[in-house]
């Protein structure tokens, strides 16, 4: 591998194969582990496409890489040379006409927020992560979140996306060819930049926080709230995720309205709630259950997963709105594999927003793998991004 070739493509001291750093890009923020031969940080998009024609040239596999928050192992090389894409950070002029900017890959979500605050805009794909999400690895995961029931995933916010190919082309991609880099985790190229559609920062949010006594009519009012068109969030916390926060132990549904339909409109009351619910995955880590997937049911399939969790004493909490939920286990709970057996048997998906990576590619089914495979031959029939992910 001629790392002398890549430095004098990004500059010697954005390359680095430093025991430190192959360990800290080794890993995301799934807890799995590969091996990383190199780190490379390009700060202009037109260098990656340098870098990827290095790498057909060498042989190596490239793992792109945003912000490392991702929980499948998406990011996590095989013997491969990392691209942190964290140095793309341009942020271009604020269409206020078309509610639209054109942002870089390394841009963070909370950073860019915080930006179009100024004029009154928000990009509303708001991941638990959304701090420090970045804008391409939201694309590479097609990222919902926290109003997915309002907003929907990030690709309906996407108005045109630019990908470097694993032939080191360059694709400006719009319409239906977005769905070509978004939710496929970099395995059809690198996400550079993106045109981001927006809308203007509500004025006005209400919540309700409503305990339950159990599943049934817990269901039953998500299916009323879901009717109401000021609805923009609808979370779920069971009881034994209720108890880990400090809240009565029993169900309880979180919803969030645009207007005044819910019941608590004090905003610091709104935010304790809301901080409340941000925390819940660091609070059951640190009390022992760190493992954090993400099944999506919907129907009957929906009611029986609630079931199970709640039988098997499971913590669990989750976007219920669109069927997105997040039980946490202990490492090497054997009932995680019963788990993604059972979503399939009933009607679910094993990843509703987090991803597949490395970690749940075996629970895929054959139409996915089959698109994955169409995809990554049209993209890059040389294997030369993201390597054995998805498929």
């Amino acid at each position: 591998m001629n790392l002398e070739r890549l430095s004098t493509l990004v500059g010697e001291e954005n390359v680095s194969t430093a025991i430190e750093d192959r360990i800290v890009y080794g890993r995301d923020a799934s807890r799995l582990e590969g091996e990383c031969q190199a780190v490379v940080w390009p700060s202009r998009p037109e260098q990656v496409a340098a870098i990827v024609e290095w790498a057909r040239r060498e042989g190596v596999d490239l793992v792109p890489r945003g912000a490392g928050t991702g929980l499948c192992g998406g990011a996590v090389p095989q013997h491969s040379v990392v691209v942190d894409l964290s140095r793309l950070i341009y942020i271009g002029p604020v269409d206020l006409g078309q509610r639209r900017i054109r942002v870089g890959a390394g841009v963070a979500l909370g950073a860019l927020n915080r930006h179009l605050a100024a004029d009154g805009l928000l990009l509303p794909v708001i991941p638990g992560s959304h701090r420090a999400a970045s804008i391409g690895g939201m694309i590479a995961t097609d990222a919902a979140g926290l109003r997915a029931v309002r907003y929907g995933t990030m690709r309906n916010w996407v108005e045109e996306v630019t990908l470097v190919d694993g032939l080191g082309r360059i694709h400006r991609l719009a319409g239906d060819e977005v769905n070509d880099a978004a939710g496929w985790e970099g395995i059809t190229g690198f996400v550079t930049e993106a045109t981001m559609r927006l809308i203007p920062l509500p004025a006005r949010r209400t919540v309700s926080l409503l305990p339950f006594d159990g599943e049934e009519a817990l269901l039953a009012q998500r299916d009323r709230w879901l009717a109401d068109p000021r609805l923009t969030a609808l979370e779920y916390i069971n009881r034994h995720a209720a108890e880990a926060i400090g809240w009565e132990a029993r169900p309880h549904l979180l919803a969030e309205f645009d207007s005044d339909g819910g019941e608590i409109a004090d905003p610091e009351r709104i935010a304790a709630l809301w901080h409340a619910r941000d925390g819940l995955y660091p609070v059951l880590a640190r009390s022992g259950y760190p493992v954090i997937e993400d099944p999506q049911m919907e129907g009957e399939g929906l009611a029986t997963l609630l079931a199970w969790l709640e039988a098997e004493g499971i913590p669990a909490f989750g976007h219920l709105g669109v069927g997105i939920m997040h039980p946490c286990f202990h490492p090497n709970d054997e009932r995680l594999a019963a788990l993604y057996e059972r979503v399939a048997e009933w009607g679910g998906r094993v990843s509703g927003e987090h991803g597949i990576g490395l970690k749940k590619k075996r629970w895929t089914d054959a139409a996915f793998q089959a698109e994955a495979r169409r995809l990554k031959e049209h993209y890059d029939p040389q294997q030369v991004i993201n390597r054995g992910k998805l498929c």
